[in-house]
């Protein structure tokens, strides 16, 4: 287990990544100063929580394909978002508890990046592209509590695969020796060679839709449940 990316917490609070927030989630400059408090707050729980760590391992049948290689690995910001997220909604805070999600977003696909760039430094492989529990028929949701135990991180998942802390990502790296072929991360507007035909592409809206859902599983004023689409029970 690793500490996690030192150069993306250093920048976490920088007025570059929050003026980048800012316009990705449609901010207005009037937010900029609550966005900077929250990101303060965050701050200081990912330096105590977040980690990482991957292990690498060939494909049944593929020992003879030296250029190629897999990596199994985890990301996590830490329990200690969850339990911000959870203490700003109980107080109604419902605009912070949102920046939460917004700036941990953004954060973990920032780090599909530095996790490439740990694999280019540390092997002679590159990550060529990533697969995710769930999304191939290769690689089933029912492998995420095995992968997971493996890497002996401090991330778990429930029997429906959802996984704690919240701000955690679980991947499959595939790895090449290839030169012509790089993925330079999961990012909206990533401009690698494969363009909008990439696997790995993440459109705005589905990631905006995806922080609306993850907003849903916390315990909101009957107002706010209408806001984000809750029904109430009874």
């Amino acid at each position: 287990m690793q500490a996690f990316f030192t150069d993306l917490l250093q920048n976490f609070t920088g007025e570059h990544f929050l003026r980048g927030v800012c316009g990705k989630y449609h901010y207005q400059d009037t937010d900029y100063q609550s966005l900077l408090e929250t990101a303060e707050h965050m701050l200081p729980l990912m330096e105590e929580q977040a980690c990482w760590n991957h292990r690498l391992f060939e494909l049944p049948g593929e020992q003879e394909r030296s250029s190629e290689k897999y990596t199994e690995a985890a990301i996590t910001l830490g329990e200690g978002l969850d339990r911000l997220q959870e203490e700003y909604a109980g107080k109604g805070l419902l605009s912070e508890c949102y920046m939460v999600e917004t700036l941990a977003s953004e954060l973990l696909l920032q780090a599909y990046g530095a996790y490439n760039r740990q694999v280019a430094e540390k092997t002679d492989y590159h990550v060529a592209r990533y697969h995710f529990p769930g999304s191939e028929e290769a690689y089933p949701l029912s492998m995420l509590p095995k992968l997971l135990e493996r890497l002996e991180m401090p991330v778990f998942c429930n029997e429906a695969f959802c996984m704690a802390p919240k701000k955690s990502v679980a991947f499959i790296a595939e790895l090449t020796a290839e030169e012509t072929v790089r993925c330079p991360g999961i990012c909206v507007g990533c401009k690698g060679p494969a363009g909008r035909n990439c696997p790995n592409r993440m459109e705005e809206s589905q990631q905006l839709s995806r922080l609306i859902a993850d907003m849903t599983d916390l315990p909101l004023s009957y107002g706010y449940s209408r806001i984000f689409g809750r029904r109430q029970g009874g």
